[in-house]
């Protein structure tokens, strides 16, 4: 089934249907050709997926009966935070975006590091490029893009970067294993081996810019917040 993005506001849990409006609609009946009777799956973004039956397309408004209720759909048991040292390539970046979502990765924080090249967060952008591939991947979660957590005022989001000391400061708060890929690791302490012996404990993958972190960026993870550095 082809997957849209419904809006919560566009639920009717009562009479169990929902609607897809505007650019989502126009998709459904002309890119598709979806007609009465087809079946698509609808994501509200926030952790439910909804099996749906289209029952009519008039002026760009899809109207879908619910016939089933998928919590979590599409979602990996592990909470994984992907901490990532900026790339200055525009089409790298997006390029990740689109890959840590197919691999279902729940937070993706941007952070500044010694080695960062200039960076400008285009946020509208990235969030099109996050909806467009929870869309192709089907899950019932759009990751968190998390830039720096207040304002200038303390009040709200900005489009400022965290520093990646803020960063690790933040996913020990949020009680996460960190794991900081080095160059510098054994082999045999890869990432591909750690999550088997961790459980459901949710971890923290810092990945560096194309320079990679600076030595005493590893020393400041591994003795102040206790990550693990890993091949």
């Amino acid at each position: 089934m082809e997957c849209f993005i419904v809006e919560p506001a566009d639920l009717n849990q009562e009479s169990k249907t929902l609607v897809l409006r505007d650019e989502e609609a126009h998709h459904a009946f002309k890119s598709l050709r979806l007609r009465p009777g087809d079946s698509l799956l609808a994501t509200n973004l926030i952790g439910t997926c909804y099996e749906c039956k289209l029952e009519s397309i008039e002026d760009r408004i899809a109207t879908c009966s619910i016939e089933n209720v998928l919590h979590h759909y599409g979602e990996p048991k592990r909470h994984v935070t992907l901490i990532q040292g900026t790339i200055s390539s525009p089409a790298r970046w997006e390029f990740l975006l689109e890959k840590a979502t197919e691999l279902g990765v729940k937070v993706v924080q941007p952070v500044v590091t010694e080695r960062s090249e200039r960076f400008r967060p285009k946020i509208e952008r990235m969030e099109r490029l996050l909806r467009a591939a929870v869309k192709q991947t089907k899950r019932s979660n759009k990751p968190w893009l998390r830039l720096a957590t207040t304002d200038a005022a303390g009040k709200g989001m900005s489009s400022e970067l965290s520093s990646l000391r803020e960063a690790l400061s933040e996913a020990v708060r949020e009680r996460c294993k960190l794991l900081l890929l080095h160059e510098t690791a054994p082999q045999e302490s890869s990432l591909w081996n750690l999550p088997a012996h961790l459980g459901n404990m949710p971890i923290a993958i810092a990945v560096g810019p194309e320079g990679g972190f600076s030595d005493a960026e590893v020393r400041m993870a591994q003795e102040e917040f206790g990550a693990a550095v890993v091949s």
